[in-house]
């Protein structure tokens, strides 16, 4: 079988039959089938980024160098698609994201490769090169045709360069701001429609209403969660203690909920009220907003002498699927992991 034979769908039996809590390799087998077929992975291989869909279960991974594959029956079979349009690996766990609202909306920032994005579902396009590119992105999700992306390009001298387009991905200019730009610092950009952005380096939450020409302090609160997260009309982020949310692009921001460590989400389930995050101390789900959190899996340990580490302080990606109550992890270098934690 050829390359291009390579990229349809593919059905395999998962490597391990789990015991009840405890997480099984959904990605070598159909890995080891494109590697078999000649295609060769760049380093460190495996799989990297994971996404899921929060209205059908849908995951999505990202295979290092070969784009992003999609599995609608939780990792039994595999399809690719991206059209080719993207390649290289995910940093981070903020590098390959989706629109909440609307979970067939899709950006993968890339690094050492190409980065890409779907803005319907269907049509994908790769977004012009930038050097090395990019850490992690934000996409102006609230735009019904988003032209608008923030960018934490990848080491840096200095580091934490940001990049902006205001063209789809055509373009990119460099930002006057700074991010820190390295694992358990933080650090954090987000754009809240086309002209309105917010970033974090340590310093509290600043706000530009000019496109990243000038900026204002609007809060003390330090996010460690890279990228804001938008669902119905509210933008969220995480910090050491739970969620912090604004109902108006980020000129004023409130705490909601019990405490919680979040790194990486928050991902949604049906509604606002039903939301998993993920920490240090592991991953957590409410069905009432935050007002209480169950601790529903412990992070994925890493692997002795393979990949990268899965703490989702930067190099981990998780997803949720809401809908069949699974938890997904990746990390360059490893493959993509699921847990059930009421199975």
């Amino acid at each position: 079988m050829n390359r291009k034979v390579a990229v349809i769908l593919l059905a395999f039996v998962p490597a391990v039959v789990p015991a009840a809590d405890s997480w099984t390799d959904i990605s070598s087998a159909m890995v080891a089938n494109l590697t078999n077929n000649g295609v060769k992975l760049a380093w460190p291989g495996g799989c990297s980024g994971v996404v899921a869909n929060r209205l059908n279960g849908d995951v999505v991974i990202k295979v290092v160098s070969e784009g992003l594959w999609r599995s609608s029956d939780q990792g039994v079979t595999w399809k690719r698609i991206d059209n080719n349009t993207v390649s290289g690996r995910d940093e981070t766990g903020w590098a390959t994201t989706v629109d909440q609202n609307d979970p067939r909306r899709m950006a993968s920032f890339s690094l050492d490769g190409l980065a890409g994005w779907t803005t319907n579902g269907t049509d994908w396009r790769s977004f012009s090169n930038n050097g090395r590119n990019w850490d992690y992105g934000s996409v102006d999700w609230a735009t019904p045709a988003p032209r608008t992306i923030l960018a934490a390009k990848h080491e840096t001298s200095p580091l934490g360069e940001v990049n902006l387009s205001t063209d789809g991905g055509v373009t990119w200019k460099k930002l006057e701001i700074r991010l820190a730009g390295k694992p358990n610092a933080i650090s954090m950009l987000g754009v809240m429609d086309a002209t309105t952005f917010v970033y974090c380096n340590s310093n509290g939450i600043h706000r530009s209403t000019d496109s990243g020409i000038t900026w204002t302090q609007v809060s003390e609160a330090n996010s460690q969660t890279r990228i804001p997260v938008l669902f119905k009309g509210v933008h969220y982020l995480g910090t050491t203690n739970g969620l912090l949310v604004t109902k108006d692009k980020g000129a004023t921001w409130q705490s909601q909920g019990d405490p919680v460590n979040i790194w990486l989400g928050p991902f949604f389930g049906a509604d606002e009220k039903q939301i998993s995050v993920v920490g240090t101390d592991g991953v957590h789900v409410t069905h009432d907003a935050g007002k209480t959190w169950t601790r529903v899996a412990a992070l994925r340990p890493k692997n002795q002498g393979q990949g990268f580490s899965f703490s989702p302080n930067w190099f981990g990606c998780y997803a949720w699927d809401p809908v069949h109550g699974i938890v997904y992890a990746s990390s360059m270098g490893n493959p993509v992991y699921s847990h059930s934690p009421n199975k």
